[in-house]
């Protein structure tokens, strides 16, 4: 079992989706079903399928690696191209993040929330 199968263990939690973009946006009806979770193994899931969107962000530092690589090669066109790539993953990686951390805050408001209540 891997974080992206918290849905098997407890189907009541919304699916967060998956895309490059990360999560899809968060609404209320999520955080509400969320909040009424009591399943903390299914939430630990989720929290944890949350926090994988932080990978995405090894573009930043693959893309300026190659522009440095062609610059030093000569390739002016492949370099400047290899930074516009930075400007987009810089994007996609500071969405990714923004919708993944709504996500975390609404978990780790109920995981917080169990934990008090036991």
């Amino acid at each position: 079992m891997t974080v992206d199968d918290y849905p098997q263990v407890d189907p009541s939690l919304p699916w967060m989706g998956a895309s490059v973009l990360g999560p899809r946006s968060m609404k209320v009806d999520d955080a509400r079903a969320i909040m009424a979770a009591e399943d903390s193994t299914a939430l630990a899931l989720m929290y944890g399928y949350a926090r994988s969107y932080a990978a995405v962000s090894g573009g930043l530092f693959a893309a300026p690696a190659f522009a440095l690589m062609f610059a030093y090669l000569g390739w002016t066109e492949a370099a400047l191209t290899a930074l516009v790539g930075v400007a987009v993953i810089g994007w996609v990686v500071m969405e990714a993040r923004r919708r993944a951390r709504q996500w975390e805050a609404v978990i780790g408001a109920r995981l917080h929330a169990l934990d008090c209540s036991s």
